[in-house]
């Protein structure tokens, strides 16, 4: 078992209208180019200073397939640093999102292009078992057809999972899948090996970066994710309810 310390963006931008999620909820999850910068900086301080024998890996991971991850991509590679991009498929090619073009420059630079779903589903975990499969493999077949390379690895939208979803994305061929848990002890799913994630938000401090690092607020993490997931169960069903009610 490994420790893998593995951060979660989704979007480093200039500009707000950059993104192709064009609402509140997202601005969470949009860092601004001079805040990811100082924060590969301190990065590259934290691993020059400490030992990090605690840790096997460190790793930057970005989700959902926005068009501002070539910039992301582009402050790693001056950093000697790799990403890992999980791409939603459906997405790809519309306005504020990767075209096929973009992914596969990503992968000739060297970043790892891993599936993000189709069509992100809002709580993946509900989903049926088949449709999680279909989700998967549609996704990696489009990737694969873009890279002209295996896929090996993917995250799960929304970063919520229970067993189906694990088994669903490792029958597909994932054989590295990304959670939002925050832990950084690797966990396993018959052979493939499931990787917890940090994740980091846009409005998070370079003290608050730093010990997050350090795992100093480990502890907290846990706790949000705790009570975020208790919020989804609660709002999915009443979301669903009213979408009926629209559609009824």
């Amino acid at each position: 078992m490994k420790n893998r310390l593995a951060l979660l963006y989704h979007e480093v931008i200039n500009d707000y209208t950059e993104s192709g999620f064009q609402n509140n909820d997202n601005l969470a999850y949009m860092h601004k180019t001079e805040v990811f910068e100082k924060q590969i900086e301190i990065f590259k301080n934290h691993v020059h200073q400490t030992n990090s024998s605690k840790i096997d890996d460190y790793l930057f991971t970005f989700d959902d397939g926005g068009i501002s991850n070539l910039r992301a991509a582009s402050i790693l590679e001056k950093n000697n640093l790799i990403g890992q991009f999980f791409i939603t498929t459906k997405q790809i090619g519309n306005k504020g999102f990767l075209s096929p073009k973009d992914i596969i420059q990503l992968h000739k630079n060297g970043h790892i292009i891993g599936s993000h779903s189709h069509t992100h589903p809002m709580i993946f975990r509900t989903l049926s078992y088949a449709k999680m499969l279909e989700e998967w493999k549609v996704s990696k077949q489009i990737l694969e057809e873009i890279i002209e390379q295996k896929v090996f690895s993917c995250s799960i939208p929304g970063g919520d999972a229970n067993k189906k979803t694990y088994e669903s994305a490792a029958e597909a061929g994932s054989q590295y899948i990304y959670d939002s848990e925050p832990i950084i002890a690797t966990r396993t799913f018959n052979t493939s090996e499931i990787i917890g994630r940090l994740s980091i938000k846009a409005n998070l401090t370079d003290e608050q970066f730093l010990k997050t690092l350090e795992l100093k607020n480990l502890s907290a993490l846990q706790r949000n994710r705790k009570i975020k997931s208790t919020i989804k169960k609660i709002i999915f069903p009443l979301h669903q309810y009213i979408q009926n009610k629209k559609n009824g």
